[in-house]
C-alpha cells in the first residue's frame, strides 16, 4: 500500500490525465494502473483511485469553489496541473476525512514538487478560503477531522476538547 502523499499524487496524474485527454474516469483509472504494471509491480491503489472519482464526479462543483476564491483569476489561466491540484485538495477538504490542514500541507507540498514554489501562496490563498468556506457551512473537517455541525461566530468561546489545558487568563492567579 503507497503512502497517502503518494496516493494523492498518482491521483494527481490521473486528474492531469484527464483534463488533458478528456474521456471516461473508469479508462482513465485502467489507463493510469496498467500504465503503472507496466513498469513493475503494482497494485491498485484505491485511496488515489477514490479521490479521482470525486474530483471526476463534482468536477463543476469544484471549480465554483476555485473561481469564488481566485481573484483576478479566470479558472483558465490556472495552469492544468495547478487547476487539477486545486481540485483534488478542494475535493478533499469537502468530504471531511481527513484533517484539513493535513489536506492543504500535502497539497503545498505537492504544488511545490509539481508546479513550483512560487505556486504555493496561491494555492495555499485558495484552500484557506475554501477550508474557511466549508468549516463556516458545517460542510467540512475542522482541526480535528470530524465534521463540524456548529459555526462559530464572533464573541462566542470555542469549545474546549479533551485532554486539552486551558490557558490561564492574565487575570488568573494560581
Amino acid at each position: 500500500m503507497p503512502s497517502r502523499r503518494r496516493s494523492r499524487e498518482r491521483a494527481l496524474q490521473m486528474t492531469y490525465q484527464w483534463e488533458v485527454g478528456g474521456g471516461e474516469p473508469d479508462k482513465v483509472v485502467a489507463d493510469f494502473f496498467g500504465a503503472l504494471a507496466k513498469e513493475g509491480p503494482t497494485e491498485v491503489d484505491p485511496f488515489a483511485e477514490s479521490l479521482f472519482r470525486q474530483v471526476s464526479s463534482d468536477c463543476e462543483a469544484l471549480d465554483a469553489v476555485i473561481r469564488r476564491h481566485s481573484k483576478r483569476w479566470s479558472l483558465e489561466r490556472i495552469a492544468r496541473v495547478l487547476r487539477s491540484l486545486l481540485r483534488l485538495a478542494i475535493s478533499e477538504l469537502h468530504t471531511g476525512q481527513t484533517p484539513a490542514q493535513v489536506v492543504i500541507d500535502e497539497a503545498l507540498e505537492i504544488g511545490k514538487r509539481y508546479v513550483g514554489d512560487e505556486s504555493t501562496a496561491f494555492l495555499n490563498g485558495i484552500l484557506e478560503a475554501a477550508r474557511k468556506e466549508f468549516e463556516q457551512s458545517g460542510s467540512a473537517a475542522g482541526a480535528d477531522g470530524r465534521r463540524k455541525a456548529y459555526a462559530r461566530t464572533k464573541g462566542q468561546a470555542r469549545p474546549e476538547r479533551p485532554g486539552r489545558r486551558r490557558k490561564r487568563d492574565a487575570t488568573e492567579h494560581g
